[in-house]
């Protein structure tokens, strides 16, 4: 699939409920406009639009957790779309003002400082890993009950942060064995793709 062909508008309609959030203090002071910019550019909000096109089936009543949740805007626009029971984490504990301020509203909202690997993970029906790339191993896949829905993003492009990329759809698929609902790459330019799977734990 081309980026192009991702209709993000809707997510990009999230993004001055976040800036609004950079008027407290505390939160300004706990990022930065490089970090600001990295979240919220193109393909960032691709990536998400990607993500919750092709989750729109699961029961909305339906645990979630939320792995490498970075500044909480995906568990948002997750509520945004009608998901109630919303847990992330991030061993970034700087940030999690940010995403406390900006999920408010879902009053059954959870942010955790947690290493996914330290998380009992038997009690979500769906997790959602957009920063596989940046997770050394894969022990906290290995830990998921079978029949949980899981929805998956990695990335071919190196980086010193990207400790475990994949190069290609199928060592993606290799490395995240599932009952496929839908797999697929993402094409930004010539230089980088993501790839994304969905589907039960087998």
């Amino acid at each position: 699939m081309k980026c192009e062909d991702i209709n993000y508008n809707s997510i990009c309609a999230h993004i001055p409920h976040v800036i609004q959030s950079l008027y407290l203090t505390d939160i300004l002071n706990s990022t930065s406009l490089i970090e600001i910019r990295d979240a919220f550019r193109i393909n960032q909000m691709q990536g998400k639009a990607w993500l919750l096109d092709n989750i729109k089936n699961v029961n909305r009543n339906t645990k979630v957790l939320v792995i490498g949740s970075w500044l909480g805007f995906t568990s948002y626009c997750l509520y945004k779309e009608g998901f109630n029971f919303i847990t992330e984490t991030d061993i970034d504990s700087r940030l999690e003002k940010m995403a406390r301020h900006i999920n408010m509203s879902n009053n059954t909202f959870n942010h955790l400082n947690n290493d996914v690997n330290e998380l009992d993970l038997s009690s979500y029906g769906l997790i959602i890993n957009t920063s596989c790339e940046h997770i050394e191993d894969n022990r906290w896949f290995d830990k998921v009950k079978a029949g949980t829905i899981l929805a998956l993003q990695s990335t071919n492009f190196k980086c010193p942060d990207h400790v475990n990329t994949v190069n290609n759809l199928d060592e993606m698929k290799s490395k995240y064995p599932l009952k496929y609902s839908y797999a697929d790459d993402l094409v930004f330019n010539s230089m980088f793709s993501r790839y994304m799977v969905v589907g039960e734990k087998i």
